[in-house]
């Protein structure tokens, strides 16, 4: 199963994995890197300044870290000094990363312990806190627990001397990791708390996403489900807006786990297929941009297989679940790969309970044998409990009931001792059905009403003693009240029930005072709208008949311009010459000014009133000419074929031919009406 107190993992997946993508991907640059780009960045140096110089020179304590450890330190010491100065220190901390990166424990001790003579000389009290804080980092790593305690309280003793909250939450955080790693849940919790309240206060938003993380995970070792999912959510959310692709899927593994443990299984298989596609993701953005996806990237993707292959177990297709198991085995299992003894051991776990389920108990007898063995010598405690639970159920498969008591009774101790109520409620249920199954039901019933119990009511230590001086209080003020007459008693219930009638009349009479207000309102834009809209009517009808006034005066213009056309014509006759030129090109001024200058002005106004009716009829049917585009304007004001030809001088025939051809090139059914199509334009 899935354990998330493991020290290493810890460190990995919410510490060093903030800086691993960038580590990662400078460790790529460094190693394929020429002399020019090496002599490139230390160029750059000289120009940058403030959080850009510091970030170059991370880049040269990187290049320097494996090679020239004096360069390296050097570098280190600058970009310290710089953050320090410039009062950022987030900086000035992720700075040790960047010192200690690729080395071995032992070689990072010691770098870290040349830096702390160096701040020691200076009396530089944050350089020493900061030491002292990942000298405990590298001791927890290796299981040293006392060291561990001892440097991370010196680190918060030296940051408290002189008042510095940055420090004095990252130490805080990582005692309590420590004290999470050794199984102590409530003392984790105080420092989780700690470090938020420095860091909330302090505006650290990044350090507080850390903590809000830390206390969803110690809340649901602790079994208190909806205080993990509700810190977590809070942690996940700044991740997401940072865009933070290892704490993303941190949080969302997170989750999976929870809702696990709420046997909410589709819920936590999202949750797990989530983290699974960030960490896919996060391997493809680095093949794509040239660099080499480490082996920690892909430890990453066997976690989340890992899981997966849990939640395909608890779903009985255990099919799936092996398919998956296996493949984080072989991940963890290979020769590159950087999982620790714990991350395998959860692999075992799983494969072990996998196979008990796909009748193959001997594999599954080495599997949980080697898991718990592994455990154990970890001091895991409730890891170490679980795979007790899974070779107790091998037993109770064989029917030997006395080695099955022994692995369940030894499995619940270790999880009282370690304050896993998840698992001292799954102990109790397993030694419950074993009891059954033996015949002794006085003991089956014990366990169970344990179990029962426990599943009900799971609270920590802490929520219990709340709860606790609630009820005390409760029977306080109960007794006091005994005391009083009968008359006060009374008295106050009439007065409790009196105002609660006037604030009840109160918010009536309020409520329907706004109800009022938003039906008259309401009313008052309606009636707007509606003179608005009976206004808009009126003008268009008004501009209407300016438009047909204006096509009547054309009608009669073109008929007197006509007239003294005709007029002029007969007199050709009589004229000389000469006079006949004049007299012809008069006449063809005449007719111009008649089928244009007229026009013209009818368009204008007609635009003014349709004001999108030219563009839509140019825009959807550019074909028409412009004699149609005439006709198209004098339908839209429902005009006969009749008066238009009355107007454009021509016969009502050429009118309706025009019309057909209008029909064609609008491309109207033979049912569609011309006029009722040109008036939705």
């Amino acid at each position: 199963m899935v354990k998330n107190v493991n020290l290493i993992s810890l460190l990995k997946d919410v510490f060093a994995i903030i800086f691993l993508i960038a580590i990662v991907s400078i460790n790529q640059s460094v190693q394929g890197a020429s002399p020019t780009v090496a002599d490139t960045l230390e160029n750059k140096l000289f120009e940058a300044k403030g959080v850009d110089r510091i970030e170059i020179l991370y880049r040269l304590i990187q290049k320097h870290v494996l090679t020239d450890s004096i360069k390296s330190l050097n570098y280190f010491k600058e970009s310290v000094r710089l953050a320090h100065s410039s009062n950022l220190p987030w900086h000035e901390s992720n700075a040790y990363n960047y010192l200690i990166s690729g080395l071995t424990n032992d070689k990072s001790v010691n770098r870290l312990n040349s830096a702390l003579a160096y701040f020691q000389a200076t009396k530089n009290q944050s350089g020493i806190g900061f030491n002292f804080s990942y000298l405990g980092s590298q001791y927890l790593s290796v299981n040293n627990y006392p060291q561990a305690e001892r440097y991370q309280k010196k680190a918060l003793e030296t940051f408290t001397l002189i008042d510095f909250p940055y420090g004095i939450s990252l130490s805080s955080e990582r005692l309590g990791i420590l004290c999470m790693v050794k199984n102590e849940y409530l003392k984790a919790l105080r420092y989780y708390y700690q470090a938020l309240r420095i860091n909330q206060h302090n505006g650290f938003k990044r350090e507080e996403a850390i903590s809000l993380y830390h206390i969803g995970l110690t809340e649901l070792n602790l079994g208190n489900y909806k205080e993990a999912v509700d810190n977590i959510l809070k942690s996940l959310k700044y991740w997401e807006e940072v865009n933070n692709a290892a704490n993303v899927w941190n949080c969302n593994e997170l989750l999976g786990n929870i809702y696990l443990k709420l046997n909410l299984f589709e819920k936590a298989l999202y949750y797990h297929r989530i983290a699974l596609k960030v960490r896919n993701d996060n391997i493809l953005k680095n093949i794509k941009s040239g660099r080499v996806a480490t082996p920690d990237l892909y430890l990453g993707i066997a976690y989340s297989w890992n899981n997966i292959a849990e939640v395909y177990l608890n779903l009985h297709q255990y099919d799936s679940a092996c398919y998956y198991a296996i493949k984080a085995l072989k991940i963890k299992e290979a020769k590159n790969s950087t999982a620790t003894a714990n991350d395998v051991a959860n692999s075992w776990l799983n494969m072990g309970n996998i196979y008990r389920k796909l009748g193959k108990p001997d594999s599954a007898m080495l599997m949980l044998t080697k898991a718990a063995e592994t455990y154990k010598t970890l001091q895991n405690g409730s890891s170490y409990a679980e795979a007790l639970y899974g070779i107790g159920n091998l037993y109770v498969d064989k029917q030997n009931y006395i080695k099955a008591k022994e692995m369940f009774a030894t499995g619940l101790q270790k999880s009282i001792e370690v304050s896993d109520k998840n698992n001292i409620k799954t102990g109790y249920q397993l030694l419950s059905d074993l009891y059954t199954a033996t015949r002794d039901y006085k003991k089956s019933m014990d366990y169970f009403l344990h179990y029962s119990e426990l599943k009900d009511s799971i609270f920590n230590r802490e929520r219990s003693n709340a709860i606790e001086e609630l009820q005390i209080r409760y029977e306080v003020d109960k007794k006091q009240q005994k005391i009083e007459s009968q008359g006060f008693i009374i008295a106050q219930k009439k007065r409790q029930i009196t105002y609660a009638l006037i604030g009840i009349v109160v918010i009536t009479l309020f409520s329907v005072l706004i109800i009022f207000l938003i039906i008259k309102n309401k009313r008052q834009k309606e009636t707007l709208l509606i003179k608005e809209a009976d206004n808009l009517r009126k003008d268009l009808e008004l501009k209407n008949r300016e438009l047909v006034c204006n096509v009547s005066n054309i009608y009669t213009k073109n008929m007197v311009i006509n007239k003294v056309a005709k007029t002029l014509s007969k007199s050709i006759r009589t004229s000389d010459q000469t006079d006949v030129l004049l007299i012809n090109e008069i006449i063809r001024e005449l007719q111009q000014n008649m089928d244009e200058t007229s026009w013209k002005e009818f368009e204008y106004r007609f635009s003014k009133v349709y004001e999108s009716f030219y563009q839509t009829l140019d825009t959807r049917f550019p074909e028409l000419t412009h004699v149609e585009r005439k006709v198209c304007a004098m339908l839209k004001l429902d005009m006969s074929s009749k008066e238009i030809a009355a107007i454009t001088m021509t016969h009502p025939e050429s009118v309706d031919t025009t019309r057909s051809r209008i029909r064609k090139k609008l491309g109207l059914e033979k049912d569609e009406n011309l006029s009722e199509f040109l008036n939705k334009l």
